[in-house]
């Protein structure tokens, strides 16, 4: 396992949804980086840069591990952070090259679920008592509703380029839920080692941090 792991959360989460991986990772004497990339999307025009920037001011990186939305940006921030180790847990494999657009079905979800001018809080998406199932820990449940924040309503009309240079030979897949079936099929695809697959769910990300460890291992 890799000894100096940066982590990053998905747009749509803060780092909470990261805590307890990160700190499992340090139980087992890794050096682990959460930084908090929010302030990146306050605004859609440009995040993709901001984010990059930010995630790599927390400093090198021998592994960067992205959950869910942020599976877009792991190539920009490996190649920025200069990690060797690129790891997607339950999350969106970018373009191959290029840059990657949002796919219509998030585009779908979010339609109706903007007001004046931003995306509701992930967090509030699924029902007031949701997230007591999703997330049966109440600590962790509170510190991931208390990351909750609005994108702006144009988040995804924003390209998140791909650079031309990343170390796609260090790239590795670790899929949680069914949901991510087709994302796990792509890796497959590109050739990259694909682990878990499970029938677990999206938020075991936080709820199970020693199985995450371990299939990290």
């Amino acid at each position: 396992m890799a000894t100096d792991w940066l982590l990053v959360h998905p747009p749509l989460l803060g780092p909470a949804i990261l805590g307890p991986l990160a700190e499992e990772l340090s139980r087992r004497g890794a050096t682990v980086h959460v930084p908090d990339l929010r302030a990146a999307v306050a605004e859609a025009d440009g995040w993709p840069e901001r984010w990059v920037r930010l995630a790599a001011a927390a400093g090198p990186a021998d592994a960067v591990l992205g959950f869910s939305g942020a599976g877009v940006t792991l190539p920009a921030v490996a190649a920025e952070v200069g990690a060797r180790q690129v790891v997607w847990v339950d999350a969106l494999i970018p373009a191959p090259s290029g840059a990657t657009e949002a796919d219509d079905d998030i585009r779908a979800r979010v339609a109706g679920l903007v007001r004046n001018g931003r995306i509701a809080d992930w967090t509030t998406w699924w029902g007031p008592d949701a997230l007591v199932e999703l997330v049966p820990d109440a600590g962790v449940r509170a510190a991931i509703e208390a990351d909750g924040h609005e994108l702006p309503g144009d988040f995804y009309d924003v390209a998140v380029p791909v650079p031309g240079t990343w170390p796609e030979d260090g790239a590795r897949y670790l899929q949680l839920s069914p949901a991510y079936d087709d994302a796990a099929v792509e890796a497959r695809r590109r050739g990259w080692p694909v682990h878990g697959g499970l029938a677990g769910a999206h938020l075991d990300i936080a709820n199970h941090p020693v199985l995450i460890a371990d299939l990290l291992g």
